[in-house]
């Protein structure tokens, strides 16, 4: 690597670090396993309306996200530099929450309809735009972060990110125990607070550098784009699979927005906990981050793959275990889960920026993110199985699907060894 690499390379690689951290804080404020399904609650009782703010919003898969990743990979594919995209979805993805957080504070007490109505507007617009954004931002830590990095790039972002989305948590915590600070202040105030966090690590990520790499010199067509985009499925066995294994541990999205809810309907938990879950999930993120990071750039994202759907399994079988009579144990609950989110990202992205040709890096990438719209509609069957049946039933399907993963996994080849 050459001195100019070296130094795009290390300047990207803090900005990339001052981002996740920010962000990680930010998003923390309006979580959408512990916060969104929270403020839904006191609007609606429907389950299945409550996971389709998961659909839209979710950690593991959100519609949203997944819809333009194929179009805008085709719009950009032959183009050298993606930046200006970047930086014009994650102006708009800020902005989202500073409207939420304003209509949250104007209407959200005095015209619910509204409320609601803006809520899952603005969201779905947010999660758009990310998956507007996703296709340059993962090109650009392809061309500028090396191999041998990535795993403790993503690593060290969800690592100092999580210290400050703990602290997050905290506040959470407080703000919704404060008796002083009525509803819908109290939410106008976190989605206030994501708000400010996230606009700051944007200003992080839309400084990067990008470097010039080689692409494809004809822009083609979208139908065409689409069908040598499905060409590679039929080529490249090992990518083939590592898709379905993202479907397979993505089940996890049926049960996520429900953790919440069956400890408050069941284990009888107060809101204040909320904040204290989410803390533990952050906890979970920031033990095993390091591990996870190092895994990858030692032994591979095959690993980390693995042992992160151990993790995924582990937690709807510990919400079926649990006994009533000791409620506070679900708090390690969300720390497993904060282990599973955290390797799941880490693996993903260092196995996906390792298999994709530098060349066919946005057809990869878009692929893997449509390939995720199965699990945008989980949640909502989630809420099915829990109105036509039981918490318990959801979590047995949750854990059975994600055993299937788990199993598949072994056959993935690491791609670094190809």
């Amino acid at each position: 690597m050459d001195k100019e690499k070296k130094s795009v390379s290390r300047f990207n690689f803090i900005m990339g670090i001052l981002h996740g951290v920010f962000y990680s804080g930010g998003i923390a404020f309006g979580n959408s396993t512990t916060v969104l399904p929270a403020f839904l609650a006191n609007f609606t009782s429907s389950k299945v309306l409550i996971g389709l703010s998961s659909s839209i919003t979710g950690e593991i898969g959100s519609l949203g996200n997944i819809l333009p990743q194929l179009f805008v990979a085709s719009k950009i594919e032959h183009r050298i530099y993606k930046r200006p995209l970047l930086r014009f979805a994650i102006t708009i993805r800020a902005l989202c929450w500073g409207l939420l957080a304003l209509v949250t504070y104007l209407f959200a007490g005095s015209n619910a309809g509204f409320a609601l109505a803006a809520l899952f507007l603005l969201l779905f617009l947010f999660t758009f735009m990310g998956g507007v954004a996703t296709v340059p931002f993962m090109d650009i830590w392809g061309k500028t972060i090396p191999s041998d990095l990535r795993g403790r790039f993503f690593g060290y972002r969800q690592l100092l990110g999580g210290f400050l989305a703990i602290l997050s948590g905290f506040a959470v915590r407080f703000i919704l125990n404060d008796s002083r600070i009525k509803f819908p202040d109290n939410y106008a105030l976190l989605f206030t607070l994501a708000f400010i966090l996230i606009t700051i690590s944007y200003l992080a990520l839309g400084s990067v550098r990008e470097t010039f790499s080689e692409v494809h010199k004809e822009h083609l067509p979208f139908y065409n784009f689409i069908a040598r985009a499905f060409d590679v499925l039929k080529s490249d066995t090992n990518y083939r699979r590592f898709l379905i294994i993202q479907i397979l541990s993505g089940s996890i999205a049926l049960s996520l927005p429900f953790f919440v809810l069956y400890a408050k309907d069941v284990l009888r938990m107060k809101a204040g906990m909320i904040g204290i879950f989410l803390s533990a999930q952050m906890l979970g993120m920031v033990l095993s981050n390091i591990i996870w990071g190092h895994l990858s750039d030692s032994l591979g994202s095959k690993k980390v793959i693995q042992l992160s759907i151990l993790f995924g399994m582990m937690v709807p079988l510990f919400a079926l275990i649990l006994p009533h009579n000791f409620p506070n144990l679900f708090v390690a609950l969300f720390v497993l889960l904060g282990c599973f989110v955290s390797g799941r990202v880490i693996g993903k992205n260092a196995f996906l920026l390792d298999i994709a040709p530098n060349k066919d890096r946005p057809r990869y990438v878009s692929l893997e993110g449509t390939f995720r719209l199965p699990i945008v509609f989980f949640p909502m069957i989630g809420g099915e199985l829990i109105q036509h049946s039981s918490y318990n039933t959801l979590f047995i399907v949750t854990a059975l699907l994600l055993s299937g993963a788990f199993v598949m996994s072994f056959g993935l080849d690491e791609p670094r060894k190809l």
